[in-house]
């Protein structure tokens, strides 16, 4: 009997926390996936030439098993924040992309667009020269797609068949074969890097509306204020199922910086969530250089030291991920 007692305690406390899980998964088509390509999205604000040249390489050696699209953050005149001078040479450089890459490859889309989508960003807008899309990718990502999904089906005559999403930022480098580095993770929900536990305080709060706040916070017996899964956002993925449920979350008004959003919505959903690993380290002399970096390697000398092994690696077919990458 009191064994008996305990599973059904056990199970009453699973059923409350899998309730959220049940609830927002109803509106999933559980067969969403199943067939059709994994779409590559790479997101670009102000690209070099190399990173022009990047995107080129990485959208070939995808084909054909992945599709690639690059999504185009159009620059606005945000004051004396972002002159027009500004917004000229940012133009200047996202023009060249034409140069490289067939139309058909690209989407664009300015902050204006949206907050005309989610007005609460208006608020939630931190700032920051390039707007919204610097702090809030999920949102990017959403109206990014819709246009990558009309434009695909205007080309081909077809509706694209999600199966899966993988974002990464312009600035990010693997040594490896792309397809053999996303095949890994192929049963994961969702991928980041470097994923932790954060006390959900103030400072953190505020980059989040209320629904996300009332709905997906962890509870912690230690802490009352809660906490969030944070984590580096420079590539990740999304199932196609995690990121279809993401997307209703966010029309019903669930927002949240990404940094912290959706690695805390899919862990408290029950979602499997993985870590990136393919990371190294060096030594250069005194310096010890990291391959995977926040803020590292923005010098002249870190990049150089970066695209030196970058380029080694590369060579010798060993697969490691690089950021940032400026050059």
């Amino acid at each position: 009997p009191t064994r008996m007692y305990f599973v059904l305690a056990w199970f009453a406390v699973c059923h409350a926390a899998w309730k959220d899980t049940t609830t927002a998964l109803n509106g999933v088509n559980a067969t969403t996936g199943n067939q059709g390509r994994e779409l590559v999205m790479i997101r670009t604000f102000n690209p070099t030439d190399a990173m022009i040249e990047r995107m080129a390489r990485i959208r070939k050696e995808l084909s054909p098993e992945r599709e690639v699209v690059i999504a185009v953050n159009v620059p606005e005149v945000r004051g004396t924040l972002f002159t027009a001078s500004d917004v000229q040479k940012v133009l200047d450089s996202q023009a060249k992309l034409k140069e490289k890459l067939p139309p058909s490859s690209m989407v664009s889309y300015t902050n204006s667009e949206i907050k005309a989508i989610f007005p609460i960003m208006e608020e939630l807008e931190l700032v920051r020269f390039a707007g919204i899309a610097w702090n809030y990718h999920d949102e990017t990502i959403y109206i990014a797609k819709k246009k990558f999904e009309s434009q695909y089906q205007s080309r081909t005559g077809e509706k694209w068949k999600n199966n899966g999403l993988w974002v990464l930022e312009e600035d990010v480098e693997y040594s490896g074969n792309w397809n053999e580095l996303f095949d890994k993770y192929s049963k994961a929900d969702f991928v980041s890097s470097h994923i932790i536990s954060k006390s959900f305080t103030p400072p953190l709060a505020v980059k989040s509306s209320r629904k996300f706040q009332e709905r997906y916070v962890l509870e912690d017996e230690h802490d009352k204020i809660g906490y969030v899964m944070q984590t580096e956002e420079h590539l990740v993925k999304y199932s196609a199922r995690f990121e279809t449920l993401m997307h209703q979350l966010m029309e019903d008004g669930v927002h949240a910086h990404s940094e912290y959003g959706s690695p805390t919505i899919a862990t408290k959903l029950g979602f499997r969530v993985e870590s990136l690993d393919e990371f190294e380290k060096w030594r250069v002399g005194n310096l010890d250089v990291r391959s995977w970096s926040r803020s590292d390697n923005h010098s002249e000398k870190g990049k150089e030291l970066m695209k030196e092994r970058f380029e080694a690696k590369r060579s010798e077919g060993e697969g490691y991920l690089y950021h940032p990458c400026k050059w």
